[in-house]
Parts: structure tokens; sequence; C-alpha cells
């Protein structure tokens, strides 16, 4: 009897093996499982490790964007030749001329310009205050956007007129501070004009400014039409009983609250809102200086 139960309690040696080969199988899955995982964990961390050169490539395309927008990499603006003789090296700049006691021009100059100009009295019925002045002359493209300002004011105050004071002139005044030699008078570019109401006087004189309306809405609004207050008292450099200053920081050596001076819709907007100038009232010498077009004020050079 006990030979029989110690024999029923022997496993037969077909699931021992049985047992054996799934202990096999387990193991050989397990040691499969474990290899993929730490193939996934590698490439993980490769994939990781990448990165940082992808970044690194990136900022490096940034640095070279940012140095790209660098001023020194700017294109230093050219002036084109003048097409006119007798002028000054800025004479090119058509619009944007500058004349001065430092820039000036010559007989040559005057002559050949006045012969361009078009008369504003008999293109659009803008006259001349001061009969004694002559005949309102003024460059055709100024002329146009002359008419534009001159119909906004009058639209504005109904029942005034805005009328000019003096525009091209073939010889300069000699009649003290407020006055330019010939060769040296904005007034030979043909984009100036002198303007006033003469409901409110017709005296040029800056200390009737708080009177005048038109010299007020003329500073304001000037510059939608392309026009500048070219000789605010900001930049006159020196009162006007003191010999002129003009200065390397743009002085103008004048302060006229009726001269106004056509350079063009953008850039008397930048000039009127100080684009160059933190916000306030540019010079137009101060102007050129900042965008590259001078190199000395007071010398009266290009950088050409």
């Amino acid at each position: 009897m006990k030979n029989r139960r110690l024999g029923r309690r022997r496993l037969p040696w077909k699931i021992v093996i049985c047992l054996m080969v799934m202990v096999a199988i387990a193991t050989i899955i397990v040691v499969i499982l474990l290899m993929r995982k730490d193939n996934s964990s590698q490439n993980q961390a490769e994939s990781q490790y990448s990165t940082p050169t992808d970044v690194e490539t990136h900022e490096s395309d940034n640095v070279e964007e940012v140095k790209s927008d660098s001023p020194e990499e700017q294109p230093t603006p050219t002036i084109p030749p003048a097409s006119i003789p007798g002028g000054n090296c800025t004479t090119g700049l058509g619009k944007l001329m500058l004349i001065n006691a430092n820039y000036t021009v010559n007989s040559d100059f005057i002559s050949v310009r006045k012969s361009q100009l078009v008369d504003i009295s008999a293109l659009y019925g803008i006259t001349e205050a001061n009969a004694w002045n002559g005949t309102p002359l003024v460059d055709e493209e100024a002329a146009q956007h002359l008419n534009d300002m001159v119909k906004a004011y009058e639209a504005a105050y109904p029942g005034h007129t805005l009328q000019t004071m003096s525009c091209f002139r073939s010889i300069g005044t000699s009649c003290g501070r407020l006055c330019a030699p010939t060769g040296t008078s904005e007034h030979h570019s043909g984009y100036t004009c002198d303007l006033i109401d003469t409901a409110y006087g017709n005296t040029l004189d800056t200390d009737y400014y708080p009177e005048h309306i038109d010299w007020q809405w003329l500073k304001a609004n000037s510059y939608k039409y392309g026009f500048i207050d070219r000789y605010p008292v900001e930049w006159a450099g020196s009162s006007m009983m003191q010999p002129i200053n003009l200065t390397e920081d743009g002085t103008t050596g004048y302060y006229e609250t009726w001269h106004y001076r056509y350079v063009g819709i953008p850039e008397a907007t930048e000039i009127a809102t100080g684009k160059y100038n933190n916000g306030a009232y540019d010079s137009l010498e101060h102007y050129l200086k900042m965008r590259g077009f001078l190199n000395s004020l007071t010398a009266g050079t290009c950088n050409q």
C-alpha cells in the first residue's frame, strides 16, 4: 500500500518536460521584451541628444538675420547727378535739395531753374498778395500739392483766402538777418512759398503768430500735402538779433512762421513727426544729415 501511494505523488516525465519547455519559452519572451525596451530607450536618448543641434542651428540663423539688419550693412544713400549746372552737391536730390549760406547755387542754376517752373496764379488761381513780387512761380509737382493745401485751408475757414507773399526769386535780399543774399536763398529752389491770409494782416512778422490762424493751421497740417515749416523757432540757432548761426547740429539760422517748403508727403511726414529727431519737429538740414546724404553742414559737403 505504501509503495502505491508514493508512486502516485510522482509527476509524469512528460509533464516535467512540458513545464521545462514552457519555462524556456517564457524566458526567451522576457529577454526579447527587455531587448526591445533597451532599443526604445536608446532611440529616445539619441533623439533628445539631437535637439540642441537643431536649436543651435536655428539660433545661428537668427544671428545672421540680425546681422543683415545692422546699420553697418545698410547701403549708403547716393545723390543723383544734378541736371542743372551751377548747383551744389545736393541739387541732384530735387525736392530735397538744400540751399543756404553753406550750400549755395550760382546764377546759371537760378536762370535754368526759373525756366522749369509754372505760374500758380494762372493754373490754380493762387494769387500773390504783394504785386511787387511778380508772378508766383513754383515747381509743377509742388504747385499741385500747394493747390490742394490752399483748398483745404479755405474749406476749413470759409470766406478766407490763402495767398503767396513771394515764391521763386531770381535775386536774394540784403535787408538784415531775415534776408538771404543771392545764391543762398531757398527761394531759388522753386519749392518754396511764403504764405499768408491777409485777413490776419499783411506783415510777415513772427510776433503776430498767435493772431494768424493761417500759420497755425499750416504748422499742423502742411505735412499732409508734402510741405514743411522750413524755419521753426526750435532750429533757428540763435536770436534773430544775433548773427546767423549754422551748426553741424542742423540749425537753419532763421525763424519764419510763413515760409513753407515742398519736400514730398513721405519726407514731410518724417520731418513733421520727428522720425530722426526723437519725435520732435525736424529741420531739413538735420534730416538730410541723419539720412546720410550730408557730410559736413558747416563745410557744405555731401557723402558722395
